[in-house]
């Protein structure tokens, strides 16, 4: 325990009436014991105090607010209450910039995290081949499913049964902790490591880029097979002509 702690609690037990007891000498096996000494305000200090203000030796400087004592309450006491009452005033300052710096710390946090990337891509494996498609706040429908398989059998020589498409959600952020690192790079070498283990385990031949969302965040980044980048299946369900620019660029 503090210096200042041992004394705050000396002064709690003397407002409680309570005495405190500090051992004249070492005991065997015990704490060395701190002594401190209050400074107690006694009845003579406090006529000589009251003789001097009647007598205007003080002079104009302040005005002190007389107390309103308690009938039986000790002089000592009612000092120390008052003491204690002007700690409490004191420390309720620095608390209100406390509060201050925990509000700009809640703020700087919050711009951080307007600042993080965020998006959702699907990854579809469907013919030796990785589809790619970034999804925003829209869930992947189940005609864009059937366009990317119809694609695939298209592309297949000689052709092959037909396969299910094994679709896979990569979402960034994989957290809301900004002190984890969330930024670009850090988006960017997820997304690297998550498609090679989906080339890998795969074994995908080529990966196939949708849309022009999806090429942005590919376009940097080094993959271990061919890649080719073509409009979304959204903008192909959307403009059916589409689907000859696409046909041309994936069957050369």
């Amino acid at each position: 325990m503090s210096a200042s702690q041992e004394i705050n609690r000396l002064r709690y037990l003397a407002a409680m009436g309570v005495p405190a007891y500090v051992a004249r000498r070492p005991l065997p096996g015990a704490a060395v014991s701190a002594k401190y000494a209050l400074r107690i305000v006694t009845k003579a200090a406090e006529a000589r105090q009251g003789s001097v203000n009647n007598m205007g030796e003080v002079g104009a400087a302040t005005s002190v607010k007389p107390s309103k004592r308690s009938a039986g309450t000790p002089p000592a006491a009612q000092a120390l209450r008052e003491s204690l009452q002007q700690d409490t005033g004191r420390r309720r300052a620095p608390q209100t910039e406390t509060v201050s710096d925990t509000s700009t710390t809640v703020a700087r946090s919050a711009a951080s995290l307007a600042q993080i990337p965020r998006f959702r891509l699907a990854a579809m494996i469907i013919g030796k081949r990785l589809w790619l498609e970034e999804l925003g706040d829209e869930a992947l429908a189940q005609d864009q499913l059937q366009l990317i398989s119809a694609m695939s059998r298209a592309l297949s020589h000689p052709a092959v049964d037909e396969d299910a498409v094994a679709v896979t959600e990569f979402r960034w952020p994989l957290h809301d902790n900004a002190q984890l690192g969330l930024g670009s790079e850090d988006a960017a070498a997820t997304l690297q490591g998550f498609l090679y283990r989906q080339l890998e385990e795969n074994a995908c031949v080529e990966l196939i880029s949708l849309g022009d969302a999806s090429k942005a965040l590919l376009m940097d980044l080094s993959v271990p097979c061919a890649r080719r980048f073509v409009p979304s299946t959204r903008e192909m369900l959307k403009t059916p002509l589409l689907k000859r620019e696409v046909w041309n660029t994936l069957r050369v």
